[in-house]
């Protein structure tokens, strides 16, 4: 990913003198292959479920391989192995990723996706993603990230697979969380939602990229401009128990300097608190690449705006970005639209419920006692930490007033202690990195790297707001 472009480009060069074949695969290396010819012995681009074992086998008897591999057609998602979660070990980690399709039916601008996997969704079999649940949950794990770059991309399968999901879950006792990534016309299937929400699924990620509908329509977003407003669809989407994470983009052509006022201002109005923000990156092979570089816009000697913008200098779109991630995580600005975003959403607070009651799963004491003392645990590390970064005052008062303000809000449905102790462990996190210079951009990742949700979930159920492209 382009995001670990400089750190890979480290490592092959380290490589370089010892007695080993370097071999790169991936989305980078698809899009932008001239610069990886000299910097390893073999290079994988596109998918690779059937050049990967050729060239394995090939090493493997000490055979010629090639320096290039590609495929002639793309992957058919019903021969795709389940991978072997039996080989990790499920205490690292927080999540299994899974993949149930390939490709998106959408034309925007900017977006990789369309060029690297098509328009056209691939898609494995429900009884072949059954299989790859039971071994998710073999392997130890209970949460499961969906890895599609948009799960809805066929409506009529992804349907389809849900129901599967649901009766397999139900005859289970729902052994799995879920999290996925959706276009914004999630909000205008209800089904689709209350499919989602009875599959047990807790988080959804939302390119929304823009408030103006300038914008959208320059980068044929077309389905964030169709029918009513975005903030009208987000609801929806939340009314149904889905957290929401969403990704946004400046310095498109109909971008000017008021566009990050109007961002900051929509997302506060959004209710979403967990946002990736990332400066419009024109991406190898991508229409938008394309036009820029007719256009005599593309210049690449500015690794952090790689094109001229049209209404702005280049040092204002980086200085607009950096005060605007930085406006999004102060403590104030964080929880006032966390809280006003959970404490406005009755229908999330019941969908939730009903959740919970899928299973006929109870907080045992004991249960009760291991989340608070692990809530404790966390505080206390928390408090350390802005003590020695000299935040305590600052940012701790913060925390306390609006801890304070949930339990007014919102009386026994408030945000428990043990969930908003890790939802400030999170702000901080996020807070730490805003701070820093555009070099870490919060947005500066596909949606891949979308944090999914912990283990344990219960944690989350107050992430209303929980809530890119490599850029």
């Amino acid at each position: 990913m382009i995001v670990q472009r400089d750190r890979m480009f480290e490592i092959l060069d380290r490589l370089r003198d010892l007695p080993v074949t370097a071999v790169v695969g991936g989305p980078y290396v698809s899009v932008s292959e001239s610069e990886f010819v000299d910097r390893c012995d073999v290079r994988f681009v596109g998918e690779a479920e059937e050049t990967w074992p050729r060239f394995l086998t090939a090493f493997a008897r000490d055979e010629p391989v090639h320096r290039r591999y590609e495929q002639d057609a793309k992957t058919n998602m019903e021969t795709v192995p389940t991978p072997r979660y039996d080989l990790l070990k499920s205490g690292r980690y927080m999540v299994a990723s899974l993949q149930f399709s390939r490709g998106c039916p959408f034309l925007c601008e900017f977006c990789d996706i369309i060029t690297i996997f098509g328009r056209r969704p691939r898609l494995k079999s429900p009884a072949q993603m059954i299989l790859e649940f039971e071994a998710i949950v073999k392997a130890g794990f209970s949460t499961c990230f969906l890895v599609d770059d948009n799960f809805i991309g066929n409506k009529a399968k992804a349907k389809e697979l849900l129901r599967v999901l649901i009766d397999w879950q139900r005859a289970n006792n729902y052994p799995l969380v879920f999290s996925t990534e959706a276009s914004i016309n999630l909000g205008d299937d209800e089904e689709m939602l209350d499919l989602m929400r009875l599959a047990n699924f807790r988080q959804v990620f939302v390119g929304i990229e823009s408030p103006r509908a300038s914008s959208l329509a320059e980068t044929r977003k077309v389905q964030n401009v169709r029918g009513d407003s975005m903030i009208e669809k987000l609801q929806r989407i939340r009314d149904k128990g889905l957290v929401i994470h969403a990704g946004f983009i400046v310095g498109f052509d109909a971008d000017d300097e008021a566009i990050f006022d109007e961002q900051f201002e929509f997302i506060q109005q959004s209710g979403i608190a967990l946002v990736s923000v990332a400066i419009l990156c024109p991406i190898p092979t991508t229409p938008l690449y394309d036009r820029l570089r007719t256009e005599g816009r593309l210049d690449l000697s500015d690794p952090h705006v790689s094109f001229h913008p049209k209404n702005m200098t280049r040092e204002v779109l980086k200085t607009g970005y950096d005060t605007l991630v930085r406006r999004l995580y102060e403590p104030d600005a964080y929880f006032h639209r966390l809280v006003d975003g959970y404490a406005g959403s009755s229908g999330f607070r019941r969908s939730r419920a009903s959740q919970a009651s899928l299973s006929g799963r109870k907080r045992s004491g004991m249960g009760r006692i291991a989340e608070l003392t692990g809530a404790a645990l966390m505080a206390a590390r928390l408090v350390g930490t802005l003590i020695a970064k000299r935040q305590a005052i600052s940012l701790g008062s913060a925390y306390v007033r609006h801890w304070r303000r949930n339990r007014r809000l919102c009386g026994r449905e408030a945000i428990s202690f043990a969930s908003f102790v890790f939802l400030c462990a999170d702000h901080w996190h996020f807070y730490t990195i805003s701070q820093t210079s555009i070099r870490f951009q919060i947005g500066s990742s596909r949606p891949e790297t979308l944090r999914p949700l912990p283990a344990n979930e219960d944690l989350y159920l107050s992430k209303i707001a929980g809530g890119r492209k490599a850029s």
